[in-house]
């Protein structure tokens, strides 16, 4: 028999109420949102190892639920834990180089999440998203953020 292996498919613990669930699923949607713009991002270039903690921590996670090593609360709560990562490293980000992106990235994530909510297909969302980060291309990587 073939597990599902993706937090959307991951259970949640005895007793979790709907209303927490789609609290966890809608912060796990918008933090997807971030973690794709992070990887577009063109001024911290740490941006996109910023998320790999999260994208690997979850698979680990997953693993220990399945091998009865660690509850379905504790996957959601480290996995929520990991997801919150990038959050500090753009506070870090926006406090030490002065630049702005972050807020940005934060108010574009809230509202391609809210359209996404409302039916706009993820293409229309992230076509534009795309070429506007070719046509800018690396003008504006910010050095000393290392």
């Amino acid at each position: 028999v073939e597990v599902e292996s993706t937090t959307a498919t991951m259970p949640y613990w005895d007793g979790c109420s709907i209303e927490t669930q789609k609290k966890f699923k809608d912060f796990y949607a918008y933090c997807q949102f971030m973690a794709t713009l992070a990887c577009l991002s063109c001024g911290n270039p740490a941006w996109p190892l910023a998320v790999l903690l999260a994208i690997q921590l979850a698979s680990l996670l997953m693993t220990l639920v399945r091998k009865g090593l660690l509850s379905a609360r504790g996957y959601h709560y480290g996995y929520t834990a990991s997801l919150v990562v990038p959050y500090f490293v753009g506070l870090r980000s926006m406090l030490f180089t002065q630049t702005y992106e972050f807020p940005f990235m934060l108010a574009l994530a809230y509202g391609m999440y809210q359209l996404r909510r409302r039916g706009v297909s993820k293409y229309a969302l992230w076509i534009p998203v795309v070429l506007g980060r070719l046509l800018v291309g690396d003008k504006f990587i910010s050095y000393s953020a290392w």
